[in-house]
């Protein structure tokens, strides 16, 4: 009786899949809603987008230096059909490729390298429209996904147009490789969702290409934390469909065929595997020759502090969160879930105005209000750091967790997870605004509804008051590089509106029999009273206006690099340049952790290494008999000897090719960081790479005349130690 009612189910949703793709009118208007959705983010941050008078919202903090500089650099190497491999301009050589902040092989740079090549360059705007198109991808998948476990579209809309543009969605603007990998995270839910619905084989298979596609796009697009908590996202939602109670109460009866599912998700893991291992391999190996980043630092790991007050803060009173990880998505969509997880299970099974079967029937149980609590919970437990438990044992056990830092940012999570919460919250609210099977009228209707909204406003109310009035902020809301400017007060007083107009529609809904069309006003109106909860400060946070817009930028890389030459190189904290004047400083916690301590051996021989670094007058290139020298002093003073070290025939940043008539048996030193991948010629015959001073490459030479080669070849899978 069971497997006939799943499958009459079955057949049912088959059915109607197949009346709306029939439906020209219902595609078109799935079509026309998509659209409204992708362009939403565009609408919120129109003025990072497009100049008023001129004017326009730059985004400041990392988006230039670790953002915009790499991508420019590349798409100007891309344009000549020229993949870069290594960055010379920076911290006296680092890889390029495997650098996540190059982005090196996001699909999405296709579209960039058209779009430089037909307007003539890359803008700081330009690069503001590709981040925010990062968050239309986001909202897009969202919408998407939630379609396919929700079929009451209003509910499916509030839930995406309010929580794509809330706080830690647009924080992370400063960080287009963020948004970037964040977007595909709804799209894999996507896929999955796919995968364990499938009828057929054929289905499945189709779905697993997506997933594959969808996880490409997530690995490449550069943020290597971002891959990393999508464990803690994937997992759990998989759990759901394991487990029976959850699984009917999430996603109603439809059947799941766990061997097929099981099958295609393993094929389609290893294909993803394969194709991204190598580029994530390559970060990995980076990342253990950088400065603090190879992990099993405790303290590195838990610098940042984000705790319970900030918990708090994320959700009523965004001034006592830190930025880095406060997550506020308005009092509006909070009291709506308040409703959901507080009010009576019994609403959410009665009628709605929506199409039968719009959600699951029993979406308010128990065990479905529990897996997102404890979800929610246990996620945001795990930001507390050093304050909590199970942060210290996934850090001792679980691989590659201690090597991450500023764990509050985990809760870029927590956005699909809440999305999932309120689209299943705002169905119940609409079912609690129009149910007519309960044997009572007027307000009693919804009184438990109201109950809930009123006693949980009131606890908002009270830690908003209490965190306001106390002065509680979090030392962020002050730095002027945030760019938040916006009064506290107002969150306490747009909370106070939000409370008021969803505790009137409810309300109404009691006393008057409601249709669809007043259904649909009534959310147009809380998503725009929740946007403008979340705009005055969600919109202009690490932001600043500028009287400007900016000129696209034409960069010649190859003559760049090869003209670096003649230029003295700069000791300042920075990173790739733009210009033939190249950087020998760091920046704080990355680089090769040889070079740095390099830098901080040294620190007393400063002119004496200003002028090895090329510092005075941009020389790269020593030839000295020896480089076991105990000083750098005593280096020059062997290289100063010999003056003529030849000329330069080529350098396009991976190869340099260099002519010498070498006076004596010696070594040619380039002072250019060495790393695993890099190779060299004497006179065309492979020859060993030496290191100077622990991280400058060097190669032994014979006397009389050498054209000697540097090249950087890594490997398609790195070597997890290689030595010259």
């Amino acid at each position: 009786m069971k497997r006939d009612k799943i499958k009459t189910s079955q057949a049912h949703r088959q059915a109607n899949d197949k009346a709306s793709t029939f439906n020209p009118r219902l595609r078109a208007g799935g079509f026309l809603l998509a659209l409204a959705v992708f362009c939403w983010p565009v609408l919120y941050l129109f003025n990072h987008i497009f100049p008023l008078n001129g004017q326009y919202t730059a985004i400041s903090n990392d988006f230039i230096a670790l953002y915009y500089r790499y991508k420019l650099y590349l798409l100007a190497n891309l344009a000549e059909f020229r993949f870069p491999l290594w960055s010379p301009s920076e911290a006296a050589g680092f890889p390029f490729y495997t650098n996540p902040f190059a982005q090196a092989f996001y699909p999405l740079n296709a579209f960039l390298v058209a779009w430089y090549k037909i307007f003539g360059g890359y803008s700081p705007l330009d690069h503001q429209l590709f981040t925010v198109l990062g968050i239309s991808i986001f909202a897009l998948g969202l919408f998407m996904w939630l379609k396919l476990i929700n079929k009451n579209i209003r509910a499916v809309l509030f839930a995406v147009l309010v929580m794509s543009v809330s706080y830690k969605v647009t924080e992370i603007v400063r960080f287009p490789n963020a948004v970037h990998t964040a977007a595909w995270y709804p799209w894999v839910l996507y896929a999955l969702t796919r995968i364990m619905f499938s009828g057929s084989m054929k289905e499945a298979v189709k779905a697993g290409a997506l997933l594959v596609l969808f996880s490409v796009f997530l690995c490449t697009a550069g943020y290597p934390y971002y891959v990393y908590y999508s464990v803690f996202l994937v997992l759990p939602y998989l759990l759901a469909f394991l487990v029976k109670p959850l699984r009917a109460g999430l996603f109603g009866e439809r059947a799941v065929s766990l061997k097929r599912a099981a099958t295609t998700l393993v094929l389609a893991g290893l294909t993803a595997s394969l194709l991204c291992a190598p580029y994530l391999a390559g970060i990995r190996q980076l990342m253990s020759q950088t400065i603090d980043r190879a992990g099993k630092d405790f303290q590195y790991s838990t610098h940042h502090i984000f705790n319970f007050e900030d918990t708090v803060g994320s959700l009523v009173y965004p001034p006592a969160s830190s930025t880095e990880g406060w997550y506020f998505f308005s009092i509006t969509a909070l009291l709506i879930i308040a409703v959901y997880l507080f009010g009576r299970r019994g609403a959410t099974g009665g009628k709605d105005t929506e199409r039968p079967g719009s959600i699951p029937a029993d979406t308010g149980s128990l065990w479905v209000k529990l897996f997102f609590v404890i979800w929610v919970g246990l996620i945001s437990y795990i930001t507390y750091g050093r304050y909590s438990y199970l942060f210290v044992l996934l850090w001792n056990y679980m691989p590659g967790f201690s090597s991450l830092r500023v764990w509050g940012r985990l809760n870029i999570i927590l956005v699909p997870i809440l999305a999932w919460l309120l689209s299943i919250a705002y169905s119940h609210f609409t079912r609690v605004v129009c149910n007519r099977d309960i044997a009572v009228s007027g307000l009693r209707r919804g009184a438990a509804e109201m109950v809930a909204v009123v006693t949980v406003y009131a606890a908002v109310l009270g830690a908003q008051l209490y965190l306001h009035l106390g002065d509680i902020r979090d030392e962020m809301w002050t730095l002027k590089n945030v760019g938040i400017v916006a009064n506290e007060v107002w969150f306490i007083v747009y909370g106070a509106v939000a409370f008021v107009v969803v505790l009137v529609i409810m309300i109404v809904g009691a006393r008057v029999r409601v249709g669809r069309r007043w259904l649909t006003a009534a959310t147009v109106l809380m998503v725009l009273v929740a946007a403008v909860e979340m705009r005055h400060t969600g919109a202009k946070t690490w932001a600043y206006q500028s009287k400007e817009a900016p000129d696209r930028f034409l960069l010649d890389a190859a003559k760049l690099n090869e003209t670096s030459f003649e230029y003295a190189r700069v000791d300042v904290t920075n990173t790739i340049s733009l210009t033939p004047v190249f950087n020998i400083g760091v920046v704080e916690n990355w680089y090769f952790a040889r070079y740095v301590s390099f830098l901080k051996r040294t620190v007393n021989e400063a002119p004496a290494r200003k002028i090895l670094l090329g510092g005075v007058d941009g020389t790269k290139i020593f030839f000295a008999e020896s480089i076991e020298h105990p000083s750098i002093e005593s280096f020059l003073q062997d290289s100063m000897r010999y003056r003529q070290t030849g000329r330069l025939v080529s350098y396009d940043g991976d190869e340099m090719q260099w002519e010498i008539d070498a006076p004596v048996a010696g070594y040619l030193s380039f002072i250019d960081n060495w790393a695993p991948g890099w190779k060299a010629w004497v006179d065309d015959q492979p020859t060993q790479i030496e290191l100077l001073f622990g991280t400058f490459k060097s190669v032994r030479l014979a006397p009389g005349r050498h054209k000697v080669r540097f090249c950087y070849q890594p490997g398609l899978w790195p070597a997890a130690k290689q030595s010259p």
